[in-house]
């Protein structure tokens, strides 16, 4: 890939609104990065323009059940309408993570570039489970040059492997003139599950996804390797403080994000 995929984790507050389902199916879903619940839709933010690093990416993570395999999934789509920026740059996208840490991403927008969405428009994915575009699956984390993956290709390489949660994201601020990008996105389905309905009984997220600082960075890592995550938060001549770093920049950079008391030495750990 030539982008830079940036796919962050938080724990802020449960987005599912159709009441129940979300205790009943095992699934449960959070915001993270610069997310905002709207009465009847989130709003995913990736804006480069601004000084602010808070709302560089945005989503909305979901934790699945247990044993949970690519080859079970049944149903994964959503609506979404692109109000600033559009598709580009590899996101709007889901991003599912298998239990080996590696990613498949689900790309929206027209094939095969996946560019040119309309703006100011609500339009639907379609079940992209079963979905025949060429590229709309990208599994090349797990196999080099697969980049330009189908559904069916993407069952053949991963159908038996274990995916642990599926994140909606927003990232790709950096494609657009200006740096911005701003998605709209409601009925999520995941499988027997609709979350962020346009109701308007939002579950309690709104404000922001700032959230669990520590998750955002350990999820960011995990996402960009070790040695990028260092040379880009690390301050000192080894970049150990690296997670302190920032795990203070998300802190103070939301509103609501906790207060986790520790500084660089007491983060540090996380980068061994």
């Amino acid at each position: 890939m030539t982008r830079k995929v940036i796919v962050t984790l938080a724990v802020f507050a449960a987005l599912a609104v159709a009441v129940g389902t979300a205790t009943a199916a095992g699934i449960t879903s959070s915001l993270f990065g610069g997310a905002v619940q709207e009465s009847s839709d989130v709003k995913l933010v990736s804006d480069l323009a601004d000084a602010s690093t808070a709302n560089d990416y945005s989503g909305i993570a979901f934790t699945l059940p247990a044993g949970t395999t690519f080859s079970s999934l049944t149903m994964l789509s959503t609506e979404f309408d692109p109000t600033v920026g559009g598709c580009g740059g590899g996101s709007p996208r889901f991003s599912l993570k298998l239990a080996s840490g590696k990613n498949v991403f689900v790309y929206f927008g027209p094939s095969p570039n996946f560019t040119g969405c309309t703006l100011n428009a609500w339009q639907s994915t379609g079940n992209l489970i079963g979905n025949t575009d060429t590229g709309r699956y990208d599994t090349s984390q797990v196999q080099a040059g697969t980049q330009s993956n189908t559904y069916a290709g993407a069952l053949s390489l991963i159908g038996s492997q274990t995916v642990t949660e599926i994140d909606l994201v927003a990232d790709s601020g950096w494609f657009f003139n200006p740096k911005s990008q701003t998605v709209l996105v409601r009925n999520v389905k995941v499988d027997g599950q609709t979350f962020v309905t346009t109701g308007g009984s939002g579950g309690g997220g709104g404000g922001g996804g700032g959230g669990n600082s520590s998750q955002q960075c350990r999820h960011e890592r995990d996402s960009i390797g070790k040695d990028a995550f260092a040379a880009k938060h690390g301050t000192n001549h080894n970049h150990k403080n690296a997670f302190g770093k920032c795990v203070a920049g998300h802190s103070h950079g939301h509103e609501h994000a906790h207060h986790h008391g520790e500084g660089d030495n007491g983060q540090g750990d996380e980068d061994h």
